[in-house]
């Protein structure tokens, strides 16, 4: 098959619209390769080579997924790219079969771009918020969401037009330490997010409980939902050591004016419900999906609170470090918006209550999202459809699609509305008790030890400088890790987090000190 330029830029059209759905609107599984490998292939007239080339691939990426900051090859285009090839070739599943890894490599190296240049739309957005001008901040919001769609369909069109061997020769051509210089960057940067996120909470006073997970992850390898559970308990202890009569006579009934004291409506979490589906629209390696939880609170927000400069302390506020699996992230939407409710009604709900709260949230259901929702239920329902699709079955794209699309639409729609009833109820119990200092004190405790086993997962540092004596080599990395196993992260982590207490304008040269460090210290082979 010969593929013109014009056949070309509607395939990479077409390819790039369906890429943008893993980062810009929804994250609806519909570009895997299972799914989208038959769908292209059906476009091209070869729906068998589709099937083939699409669960070849997937199962080739099985259990390669970009869980928290990682960045593998991506499997989505490798699919998709693959299975133009293999028609155009004649329908040779083989041919797009072995050229899916450097299309995973360049396309994967792309998104690393746009997930950069968004840190600049951030940054944009932040000086929105300050202004409270929330129509250029979901415009700017939605720009990430045309950076995905570009860098989609740059190498898409590259690929197709110029053919697999230019490809092959591109992903050659590129310096090696430049590629690797952007991958370590990459690792630098959520130190400055895990920064801002301590900086938002009493860490001076409950420091010892950032150690304690930041212990816990490193040397018992416990995963963040684990940590969080742990954290859980030992909250829950310390108040029950402590807790005092008057908490232990708080009311086990709710208020019966708990409805009259309602702002929001239904209409109301369902506009949050629908926005949450753009949530990682404008994902970036510094704060990663800050400006798409702030984006899906806005309008609820803005109906608390009419006073304007309330409203810009909102949006601020919502626009720290967040990062979660899509599917659980509504859960937390509807938790701050009842928290952010009783804010609004004058009740003693603190801006630091907020913070601790979605910190203390994010790391167990990011937990249960990437390990329940995607390694696990996406996998099954891949690994069946590959199956009956490598047979030529096209039943085997139906049998994964409609199980993740129900997921996605039910998780994100209980979780918005459950979020909020379980955050109302929780938040009108402590009411006139103790129990909110309590309250107040656990999510910190829990929202620390999260977020210092998140700086073993999130921030990726390591050094690579040896040297011999005695006839034995020495590791400087080895050595560091024989004192304290992720020394680097956790010291480049504190020392962001002096930076940012010291000078509020800290942020722009911190910025610039990861890609500094991160390409400078690739080139001189430093890290």
């Amino acid at each position: 098959m010969d593929l013109g330029i014009v056949a070309a830029i509607l395939l990479s059209l077409f390819i790039a619209l369906l890429m943008t759905e893993n980062y810009g609107y929804g994250y609806w599984m519909i570009s895997r390769p299972v799914f989208a490998g038959p769908l292209l292939g059906l476009l091209m007239g070869d729906l068998q080579t589709g099937l083939i080339v699409g669960a070849s691939v997937e199962l080739m990426f099985m259990g390669v997924l970009p869980i928290g900051g990682s960045v593998p090859p991506n499997a989505q285009i490798a699919g998709l790219i693959g299975t133009v090839f293999a028609i155009a070739s004649g329908g040779k599943p083989e041919v797009g079969i072995a050229l899916a890894l450097p299309i995973g490599i360049l396309a994967q190296f792309l998104i690393m771009l746009a997930w950069n240049f968004n840190i600049i739309l951030v940054h944009k957005a932040d000086k929105y918020l300050e202004q409270g001008n929330v129509k250029r901040v979901e415009r700017t919001h939605f720009m990430g969401l045309i950076a995905f769609f570009i860098v989609m369909f740059i190498p898409s069109f590259l690929a197709i037009y110029f053919g697999s061997e230019w490809v092959n020769n591109l992903v050659e051509a590129m310096p090696t330490w430049f590629m690797d210089g952007l991958k370590v960057t990459a690792g630098i940067l959520p130190a400055i997010g895990m920064a801002m996120l301590l900086k938002m909470m009493n860490f001076k006073k409950y420091w010892s409980f950032f150690l304690i997970g930041f212990v816990l992850a490193i040397y018992l390898k416990l995963n963040v939902l684990s940590i969080a559970l742990l954290g859980l308990g030992i909250a829950a202890s310390i108040h029950a050591i402590t807790k005092t009569r008057e908490s232990e006579n708080v009311g086990n009934s709710l208020p019966t004016q708990q409805q009259d004291e309602r702002i929001l409506t239904q209409k109301d979490l369902f506009k949050a419900f629908l926005r949450s589906f753009f949530s990682m629209t404008s994902i970036n390696y510094e704060r990663y999906c800050n400006l798409g939880f702030c984006y899906s609170l806005l309008p609820a927000l803005k109906k608390l609170y009419p006073n304007s400069q309330d409203f810009k302390e909102a949006i601020v506020r919502h626009n720290e470090f967040f990062n979660c699996h899509p599917y659980t992230t509504n859960a937390i939407i509807g938790v701050s918006l009842a928290l952010e409710e009783q804010r609004a009604q004058g009740k003693p709900i603190t801006a630091e209550t907020i913070s601790s709260t979605k910190a203390a949230l994010m790391g167990p259901l990011s937990g249960i999202g990437d390990s329940v929702f995607k390694a696990t239920f996406m996998t099954i329902f891949a690994a069946i459809g590959a199956g009956l699709s490598l047979d030529g079955n096209p039943i085997g794209p139906i049998i994964f699609i409609v199980p993740n699309i129900l997921l996605n639409l039910f998780s994100r729609y209980y979780g918005v509305f459950y979020g909020y009833k379980f955050g109302v109820s929780l938040i009108l119990k402590m009411k006139d008790s103790d129990v909110l200092n309590k309250f107040v004190q656990g999510a910190t405790i829990v929202g620390l030890m999260v977020t210092g086993a998140m700086v073993v997962n999130f921030v990726k540092i390591s050094l690579v400088a040896k040297w011999s004596s005695g006839g034995k080599e020495i590791v400087l990395q080895e050595l560091l890790d024989s004192i304290l196993p992720g020394l680097l992260p956790v010291l480049l982590t504190l020392g962001f987090l002096w930076a940012l207490l010291k000078n509020k304008q800290a942020i722009y040269w911190l910025l610039g000190l990861c890609f500094v460090l991160g390409l400078v210290g690739k080139l001189l082979n430093i890290f």
